[in-house]
């Protein structure tokens, strides 16, 4: 049994991670601002803000997992947030790096969230994890938040980066978002709806992690299925998946531009990711298809 330290344990994907691995056979902690002793997964004390930390959380620690960085559409992006969401990101990381060299603790693997906002708006390409950085503010924080992970690797420990894609799941995250409309009987899509979205399913990124983990494996891997599909595709598939008729109807690219300002690229930006590497590296997606994916979670 391994001891894993988890950053952001306490958020969407860090839960289900923190269950998987413990079903493992693991022991998890988490680091948070509200310690907590008798958690579900003992919680310890740390603010990026000001840089404290519990360092009594690094004992006989043998993997440390940060997923934590404010979340990226939980609202508009003024100057001061994308500040917010940059920092969250770049901050906790050298909180942990500062801490693992003054502690001289070398972790077994050190593992790291990222995102296929990476590659901005790259159209048809289908993109691995070699393409280069594209524009704007997503590639921007994910840029940002890499080259953070690099400090880790200059202390000698192994890195591993998963750029996730849009992870899926009925009570939380996105798809919870794009359900709403299927109460009123429609789906929409935004734009055209030609634009790819690289989509995984909860237990597959968890899977990911916990298969890294397992096999120690370093490096950069793109976290979505091997089957991306159009924003028009995804729409039209919710209905069908929840047994119900719906009227798939677009969200003009103008209106949403006007209510989102930046932001918008969230929705409408494409990004056509190649699973290539982790399969390569032995990993088997549970739900490499759209249609396995929805229908297991909304069947």
């Amino acid at each position: 049994m391994a001891v894993v330290l988890i950053g952001g344990g306490t958020g969407f994907v860090g839960m289900h991670l923190s269950r998987r691995l413990r079903r493992d056979g693991h022991e998890v902690r988490h680091l948070s601002r509200s310690p907590d002793p008798d958690a579900e997964f003992p919680a310890y004390y740390w603010d990026v803000d000001i840089g404290a930390i519990d360092e009594t959380a690094f004992r006989d620690v043998s993997y440390v997992i940060n997923l934590a960085g404010a979340g990226i559409a939980d609202a508009r992006w003024t100057d001061e947030r994308k500040r917010v969401i940059i920092r969250s990101r770049t901050e906790s990381t050298r909180l942990l790096t500062a801490t693992l060299s003054r502690l001289g603790i070398t972790p077994a693997l050190y593992l790291s969230a990222s995102a296929i906002g990476y590659y901005g708006d790259r159209g048809e390409e289908l993109i691995t994890e070699d393409a280069p950085p594209g524009h704007g503010f997503l590639s921007e924080s994910c840029l940002a938040w890499e080259t953070a992970v690099e400090e880790v690797s200059r202390l000698g420990i192994p890195t591993f980066i998963n750029r996730t894609g849009i992870v899926l799941h009925p009570d939380e995250g996105a798809l919870q978002k794009m359900l709403i409309p299927l109460n009123a009987w429609t789906s929409t899509y935004f734009g055209s709806g030609q634009q790819y979205y690289s989509w995984i399913h909860i237990e597959d990124i968890v899977g990911i992690y916990a298969y890294a983990l397992e096999h120690r494996l370093t490096g950069i891997y793109n976290g979505c299925s091997p089957n991306p599909v159009r924003n028009r595709h995804f729409a039209a598939a919710l209905g069908p998946a929840l047994g119900k008729s719906a009227l798939v109807l677009p969200a003009p690219e103008a209106a949403l531009k006007l209510a989102l300002g930046e932001m918008s690229h969230t929705v409408l930006d494409s990004a056509r990711c190649s699973a290539d590497r982790i399969q390569g590296a032995g990993y088997r997606f549970a739900y490499p298809e759209l249609s396995q994916a929805l229908e297991q979670l909304l069947g």
